[in-house]
């Protein structure tokens, strides 16, 4: 049976778990504070990272920078996280996905949209045809995107937000939940309300 390590061990962890194929998988999870028989502590882990190259690994972790962390840290042993698509999404076959994607249940990911690498597009969530989703962001439940939206690396994106067709999204953006984003917005700020305004610098 085939082994899948997904690192993180509470809410998103379970989610990937609920998603990827129990019956044929032995499924373990990776903390640094391990508490149960399945979880493996992460430094472990890397210690025997050898052994794990042929075994699916995800990231199930919420926070954009700690995902991001690990991630980084797989790909300089040349260790590939594992895309996670649940059988209830769907992807358009011209869609680019990049590698460590999740893409949780009911999503849809339209015509020619690019997600980048390591970046989850949660439950419910719509990317509509001719959109990029930069590296290391995090699409939460029931976002919308128009057609034609562009978004940096490392955004993040509250629940039941939207965003009007082509819009753009700069690098370590938050759009908080709820809002509607009407016009661009640059890098390094937190939008919120509907329409959109400026909160705060990030």
């Amino acid at each position: 049976m085939k082994k899948a390590f997904i690192f993180g061990a509470s809410g998103h962890a379970n989610v990937i778990a609920s998603i990827i194929d129990i019956k044929n998988m032995e499924i373990f999870f990776i903390d640094i504070a391990p508490t149960k028989e399945n979880i493996i502590n992460q430094d472990d882990f890397f210690k025997k990272y050898d052994n794990y190259k042929d075994a699916n690994i995800y990231i199930g972790i919420g926070s954009n920078k700690i995902r991001t962390k690990i991630y980084e840290r797989l790909i300089n042993l040349d260790i590939i996280p594992s895309n996670c698509i649940a059988k209830s999404a769907f992807v358009a076959h011209d869609a680019q996905l990049g590698k460590g994607v999740v893409i949780c249940p009911g999503s849809v990911v339209g015509s020619k949209s690019i997600i980048g690498n390591n970046t989850i597009v949660n439950t419910l969530s719509s990317v509509d045809h001719d959109c990029i989703l930069g590296d290391n962001s995090q699409v939460t439940a029931g976002v919308t995107f128009g057609g034609n939206v562009t978004v940096g690396k490392n955004c993040f994106f509250g629940i039941k937000s939207a965003v009007i067709p082509s819009v753009s999204i700069g690098n370590n953006s938050i759009v908080m939940a709820g809002s509607i984003v009407y016009k661009s917005v640059p890098e390094n700020v937190m939008v919120g309300g509907n329409p959109a305004r400026l909160m705060k610098k990030v």
